[in-house]
């Protein structure tokens, strides 16, 4: 058991494999984070359901077109840390990480951001992970259904939902 581990008196699913590599538990959450919020996954796809109440069991993979757009990085960044991500973080992305040709996170991008994560401070991916709806085991638990559905960039929705997720982390900052 890690030190990681003895802090929360439960083994954690393992975040990297015997290789270093991301384990395939944590790959299907990074999938289903991901889906959850490009909405050119949701397109192509518009009968996955990456969170909710009703949502999918597994889901495919994001192929090469799926991305996440700077406001879908952004809302993702409002439900982990509570705001955007700085200009600086969005550069550093587009310059180290995998995007495409209009500087957009592919998933393979989004999977090398978690695996430096994980493998640097994997204290802060799990707090990420408990954000986002996921437990100790690297399973989804829809607690949040009704957060995690409307802070979903779809469409016209995209606005609407930073502004919200934003109010909604201001508010838990008043507490």
């Amino acid at each position: 058991m890690s030190t990681n581990d003895k802090q929360h008196g439960t083994a954690r699913a393992a975040l990297l494999d015997d290789e270093g590599d991301l384990s395939l538990e944590f790959e299907a959450a990074l999938v289903r984070i991901f889906a959850r919020f490009s909405s050119s996954y949701q397109k192509r796809l518009p009968d996955a359901r990456a969170s909710g109440s009703n949502a999918s069991a597994t889901l495919a993979r994001p192929d090469a077109a799926d991305v996440w757009t700077e406001a879908e990085l952004d809302a993702f960044s409002t439900v982990t840390n509570g705001g955007a991500l700085p200009q600086e973080s969005k550069d550093e992305i587009r310059e180290f990480l995998d995007t495409d040709e209009e500087g957009n996170l592919t998933f393979g991008g989004f999977c090398q951001m978690y695996h430096l994560q994980s493998d640097n401070d994997a204290d802060e991916t799990w707090k990420d992970l408990a954000q986002l709806g996921f437990d100790d085991s690297l399973q989804y638990k829809h607690h949040d259904a009704q957060q995690a559905e409307s802070e979903a960039p779809c469409d016209k929705r995209t606005s609407a939902s930073s502004s919200q997720a934003d109010k909604q982390s201001g508010e838990k900052g008043d507490e």
